[in-house]
């Protein structure tokens, strides 16, 4: 018996800015040229932390992405994507990008959860942080 699912809705990242507008206001919007929607904003995990400089870049149909701007982070941090840099959030076999899901609710405060990780790596050694199961060789993701 074959499962049905319901549609993918069509995406539509402009629809995101008022929601994230309302949780974080200390975030900018512009449009891409790819249709797409670029934020640039700050988060500081705690208040002991520096601000953080992050883009968050959302253009259909890819999943959106997360750099962090400034301060540069540890060139061995981990649960970063090599090809480009990007955040790793969580790992895409369990959970995947549908416009049902809300920036402001998903991928910032994930992002700020990370870089709360990313603190205690720097002074531990240890990322104390949700990972994923990796074999050695595979594309490493984080949960």
């Amino acid at each position: 018996m074959r499962t049905h699912y319901p549609p993918r809705p069509r995406e539509r990242p402009i629809l995101q800015v008022v929601k994230v507008r309302r949780a974080f206001p200390q975030f900018r919007w512009h449009r891409t040229h790819r249709n797409g929607v670029q934020w640039s904003g700050t988060l500081q995990p705690t208040p002991d932390s520096p601000l953080y400089v992050i883009r968050l870049v959302h253009e259909p149909p890819r999943s959106p992405k997360v750099w962090v701007v400034s301060p540069g982070l540890h060139p061995d941090a981990p649960h970063r994507y090599p090809a480009d840099g990007t955040l790793c959030l969580y790992w895409p076999r369990e959970w995947s990008w549908d416009p049902r899901h809300s920036l402001a609710d998903t991928i910032i405060p994930w992002a700020a959860l990370w870089l709360y990780y990313y603190e205690i790596w720097l002074v531990t050694g240890d990322w104390v942080g949700p990972c994923s199961p990796h074999r050695p060789g595979s594309i490493k993701e984080a949960a």
